[in-house]
């Protein structure tokens, strides 16, 4: 079992629907969510949302996506 580094709920590598390698490194994810977050975190992806879009999105308190 791997741990998803965002919201860090168990995952199980074989059957891992959501997967990015970084630095020689698979991380797995519980959901899209989790995955583009930590995408946007590791500069992987750029975010292309508006300002107010983020904001709408982000929890309160800057935890977890509501992945679950």
């Amino acid at each position: 079992m791997a741990i998803d580094p965002i919201c860090g709920i168990d995952v199980d590598e074989k059957t891992a629907d959501f997967q990015t390698r970084l630095e020689h490194e698979t991380f797995y994810f519980c959901s899209k969510a989790c995955q583009e977050r930590f995408e946007i975190k590791e500069g992987l992806r750029r975010e292309d949302k508006k300002w107010w879009q983020r904001l709408l999105k982000e929890p309160k308190g800057g935890g977890p996506p509501k992945c679950h």
